[in-house]
């Protein structure tokens, strides 16, 4: 099963993104989709986008792709980066 969950900064409180992936797999190979900019791998050095600072994962849920209110942060994600 398919796994979403807001990744937040321990210092600011700001939520840098999201992290998608499978519970068979580990946490550095989950997707991460950023507020700003493209999906990349998450990897080992994720950080927060606003200070740089530690993050920790919240809020974690079953992946629905039909999501709509994931389409919409898509839409003002691509709107922001076109924008800038």
């Amino acid at each position: 099963m398919k796994m979403v969950a807001d990744v937040k900064c321990y210092h600011c409180g700001y939520i840098s993104g999201e992290l998608i992936g499978s519970r068979t797999t580990s946490i550095r190979e989950w997707s991460f989709e950023p507020h700003t900019g493209a999906a990349r791998i998450a990897g080992a050095g994720l950080r927060c986008e606003r200070c740089a600072g530690p993050v920790y994962l919240e809020d974690a849920r079953p992946f629905d792709q039909t999501d709509p209110v994931r389409a919409l942060k898509r839409r003002l994600a691509e709107a922001r980066s076109a924008a800038a």
